[in-house]
């Protein structure tokens, strides 16, 4: 079915050459640079929710110009409302100019053709003229800016036609007013981007040398496309879309331009080239329609209906476009067994398996190289046999959404953080960083693949947790709301327990200290692997390149067959923690390698899949069936001989003389103790795992010989947790039919103990 019917693209006219422009060398690329030019640079549409027939496509090369100011950054941090040179009266435009910038691309980006840092001390600026078509006459103009980062004042035709501060999301400015009746006309954009040396929404965006563990190149300026299109005095402005699939309907307001007179609203729901439904309203009230038999939006049938609007002023057409939308809804609610779990359209969703995507690439930074490029990511993890992708702490184009929108992707979006381990929010930071995610849950509202909000991450300069996932819960209450993803957990708030775990079997939350909400590992793995000849820094030699593999934390593999042994072993500890103990999902880190941080599924250059893809698909495909565990020895048992004192040696063997030691049942409480029992079993298991809840470190022996090493991970300390850890038939541990011998040695540093371990069979040999 054909998504879209694209408009008319009136192209820009330009005298610039090609030859005015050739990426930066010196760094790896993608495929997909190879074909970019200024004449064919992002000239897709970039709006598909709103689309109209005529519109004017502004990508391309630019005159640029670095301009330092008369003061000088210091160094280290600073408030921006303070320190801002936009703030200032005076700014003038540069005297002579640099060269050529091709716009979408950041002056940081290979593609832009500049490859230059921007710094807090100097602005940005940009010029380019254009033509307004004939055609457009008697008509409004609107300028529009996918993204400039971050604080941008527009100029045409040497008056201020508007300003915004924000470089993630859209903005609009009406120009009407400003153009000339023919000939050339001037556009002048001035920018300033503190980056993270400033306190606004900057991402994992990282000056050099203030950049510290997982950063990457900053973007400055414009890095999504910049476009024209003319519209009626009256006209649509915004377009909100919200479908119902319990009542069997969906709801369709819009905003226009004339308050007084605001007209009426014909829509129009398409399946194909099928009318499903019509109704007519005024333009300032929504417009409900009734969905016969709906088809419903799902990751496996990503099913998109048709919209069409028209706006009417005195019974006559004024204003038309095209949308589209899904029917679904999302949920968390209690399964029968009362574990809070994800429900898709009222059914349970198994699984949902996806990666960290940070949304980097090596030639454009923050913007792909086009739009295949950008649709290859989400082709990627489809065929992986993912089902989600968790968009952290950036926000792509319009049409990268989209693409999950037909392709079947689940969509976590994170709201994009101010700079990390922020403790001094000013109330200017924190109502601009409010606006800005409120527009972002705006820019996005209508994508039925984006179906959960993170609103922090890490700490990431996290305040006021409860009131604004409360706030975010209310605003958007179709979807899932997330509170902070890893580490600073607010204990009750929003519908997730979102946890980080980058041990090699991670551990979880048990699912009934959570109540009401779903746990979940929103980041996990992290496993390196440095392919030569597809690295950032083909040498590591880079003063900023660090090892950040942490003994006993994220592994390394010399290549990816080496990688799949150990991680086909991880993905079996998995399964038994989804069925048995309600773990939702987990984002894997990362889709790509980013820079320095060689742990993708994909190189940087998005070149090789470190483990081929049917391999990853046959593996990943396992988690949304997942098996039931069969007991071997309960967990809570009693039975258990224990010690708080330290034993003799050999006390892990079989033949020890526990008489002396205390018996009890599990759990252990204190700050060490050594545990010990004896069972039976009637078949020597195929593969078997240990299953434990508790707090603090432990080591288990199985017979005499060291089973695991366990750890506990979770975000809080005073967490009970659960770990199912497969024992590997290389330790040379075995059971046996017959009597077994099971000892337990569980410490933890600070505070409460807590141990408890029991063993389940596998179903396949680890």
């Amino acid at each position: 079915m054909k998504r879209l019917i694209l408009p008319i693209l009136i192209a820009a006219a330009t005298h610039l050459a090609a030859a005015d422009w050739k990426p930066v060398a010196g760094r790896i690329s993608t495929r997909w640079a190879k074909d970019v030019t200024p004449s064919n640079a992002w000239q897709e549409y970039p709006r598909p929710q709103m689309v109209r027939e005529r519109w004017l496509n502004l990508n391309g090369l630019w005159d640029y110009a670095i301009v330092g100011e008369s003061h000088e950054w210091k160094g280290g941090r600073i408030e921006n409302a303070r320190f801002d040179p936009l703030n200032k009266a005076g700014v003038q435009p540069p005297a002579r100019w640099d060269g050529k910038i091709l716009v979408p691309f950041c002056p940081e980006s290979s593609l832009s053709g500049v490859g230059k840092l921007v710094r807090p001390d100097q602005l940005l600026w940009y010029r380019r003229s254009f033509q307004i078509p004939a055609a457009w006459r008697g008509n409004r103009v609107r300028l529009h800016f996918e993204a400039v980062d971050w604080h941008s004042i527009v100029y045409v035709n040497g008056q201020k036609a508007g300003e915004n501060r924000g470089g993630y999301v859209p903005f609009t400015l009406d120009i009407t007013s400003a153009l000339k009746p023919d000939g050339n006309q001037e556009i002048l954009v001035a920018v300033w981007d503190p980056s993270n040396a400033g306190d606004q929404t900057v991402g994992k965006q990282s000056l050099p040398e203030m950049r510290q563990g997982f950063r990457y190149t900053p973007t400055t300026g414009i890095w999504q496309t910049v476009w024209m299109e003319p519209v009626a005095e009256n006209s649509i402005e915004t377009l909100k879309i919200e479908p119902d699939i319990d009542k069997g309907h969906v709801r369709v307001s819009a905003t226009v331009s004339s308050q007084n007179e605001p007209g009426t609203l014909d829509v129009e729901v398409l399946d194909g080239m099928k009318k499903v439904a019509s109704a007519t309203g005024t333009a300032a009230q929504p417009v409900t329609l009734r969905i016969p038999a709906p088809k419903l939006w799902s990751p496996g049938q990503p099913f998109l209906y048709d919209l069409k609007l028209t706006l009417r002023a005195g019974g006559k057409p004024v204003d038309s476009l095209r949308s589209y939308f899904g029917m679904r809804k999302i949920a968390v609610v209690k399964d029968k067994a009362g574990v809070a779990r994800y429900f898709l359209n009222n059914e349970l969703l198994p699984f949902q398996l996806g990666p960290l995507d940070q949304g980097y690439w090596p030639d454009g930074i923050l913007t792909p190289a086009s739009d295949k490029a950008a649709a290859f990511d989400i082709e990627y993890l489809k065929q992986i046999a993912c089902n989600m992708i968790r968009v952290h702490i950036k926000v792509h184009p319009a049409r990268w959404y989209y693409h999950c929108d037909r392709l079947g992707l689940l969509v976590w979006q994170d709201m994009v953080c101010s700079r990390k381990f922020e403790s001094q929010i000013t109330p200017e930071s924190a109502r601009q960083w409010e606006l800005e995610q409120r527009r972002m849950i705006d820019h996005l509202y209508n994508h039925p693949s984006v179906v959960q909000w993170v609103v922090f991450n890490e700490g990431w300069g996290q305040y006021d947790t409860e009131r604004l996932t409360e706030w975010t819960k209310r605003y958007d209450p179709s979807r899932v709301v997330d509170c902070a993803s890893g580490w600073s957990d607010a204990a009750g708030a929003g519908e997730v327990r979102d946890i980080h775990d980058y041990s090699i079997v991670p551990s979880i939350p048990l699912a009934k200290a959570e109540g009401n909400r779903a746990i979940v590992i929103g980041e996990f793995g992290g496993f390196n692997v440095y392919l030569k000849g597809h690295l950032w820094h083909p040498d590591q030699s880079d003063p900023q390149v660090r090892d950040w593999v942490r003994e006993g934390n994220r592994e390394r593999y010399a290549d990816g067959a080496t990688w799949l042994t150990s991680y086909r072993r991880w993905i079996q500890g998995w399964k038994y923690l989804i069925a048995e103990h309600g773990l939702n999902a987990g984002v894997y880190t990362q889709i790509a390698d980013v820079e320095h941080e060689p742990n993708g599924w994909l190189t940087y250059d998005r070149e090789v899949s470190k483990i081929p893809v049917e391999t990853l698909r046959t593996l990943h495909s396992a988690l949304y069936n997942p098996p039931r565990a069969k007991t071997l020895l309960p967990n809570g048992a009693s039975g258990w001989r224990y010690s708080t004192a330290t034993p003799a040696s050999g006390w892990e063997q079989s033949g020890f003389d526990d008489s002396q030691w205390k018996s009890g049942t599990a759990p252990f409480e204190g700050q060490q103790v050594w545990m010990r029992r004896s069972f039976r079993l009637d078949h020597n298991p195929n593969g078997f795992a240990v299953r434990a809840y508790g707090r603090g470190d432990a080591e288990v022996w199985i017979n005499g010989k060291l089973a695991r090493a366990l750890n506990h991970r979770g975000s809080k300390s005073e967490d009970i947790q659960v770990t199912i850890q497969p024992v590997w038939p290389e330790s040379g541990v075995s059971l046996r039919t017959g009597e077994n011998t099971i000892a337990i040695r569980a410490f933890v540093k600070d505070g409460p103990l807590s141990a408890d371990a029991g063993l389940v069979e596998l179903e396949e040999k680890p």
